[in-house]
């Protein structure tokens, strides 16, 4: 699809992972760095975690200045983050953007690591766009490569969607912080937790398409 569409593509490789690096990466131009992990818990479709947010990466990359890594490894144990930073120019890299379960839910949860007077973020996260796509900071989200990839010292948001249920439940433990011993007890109650790591609603059926396209619209919004 990549390179039907005359996106440049290489692929990044040692023993443990396979990365597809999509864009220029031999431009010095920096320039925002999208990541999405491509591979799937065995015998799950991977629907929700994580094709749909390979898809929203493919369609960004013809409409956006961007890059962007398929990253492989991250149900077990980050193997291609690691990759990753193991070999990242760290100069052409202005900010990243980690999706990670953005198929099922009305709420686009996200979380910035690292760097938030980056100037993406700011627009991304103004008031205007917060109301328009319906965006909710949440620091307790689902583990994702964003933990590995932070380590590279860019600016990095972590991007997810969910039910606004879930939404509302996760944004309670800030509110009352006696509650986070029980943060795993609630992760394991979420609506969304049974479409991810091959749950019983990890089906393409499940998966919104207009959750994956509020969020391509609102990053699309703020890179161009």
């Amino acid at each position: 699809m990549l390179e039907q569409n005359g996106v440049q593509t290489v692929m990044q490789q040692d023993k443990d992972a396979v990365n597809i690096l999509a864009g220029d990466f031999n431009d010095k131009t920096k320039l925002p760095m999208l990541c999405a992990h491509y591979d799937i818990v065995p015998e799950s479709s991977g629907a929700n975690d994580n094709l749909a947010s390979v898809a929203i990466l493919v369609r960004l990359l013809t409409t956006c200045r961007c890059r962007a890594v398929f990253l492989d490894g991250e149900e077990s144990g980050h193997t291609g983050a690691k990759l990753f930073c193991a070999r990242a120019s760290r100069s052409r890299i202005e900010c990243i953007v980690v999706l990670d379960v953005c198929g099922y839910g009305n709420c686009i949860a996200y979380w910035i690591r690292h760097g938030r007077f980056c100037r993406f973020f700011r627009k991304l996260t103004a008031g205007g766009m917060k109301k328009k796509y319906h965006l909710l900071s949440l620091p307790f989200l689902p583990e994702s490569d964003d933990q590995v990839l932070v380590s590279l010292g860019r600016p990095l948001m972590r991007m997810s969607v969910l039910p606004e249920c879930d939404a509302q439940a996760l944004r309670s433990l800030e509110t009352y912080p006696e509650y986070m011993a029980s943060l795993q007890e609630l992760a394991a109650s979420l609506e969304v937790c049974k479409t991810i790591h091959g749950g019983p609603l990890d089906d393409p059926d499940i998966v919104m398409p207009e959750s994956m396209e509020n969020v391509y619209r609102s990053l699309q919004e703020a890179f161009n």
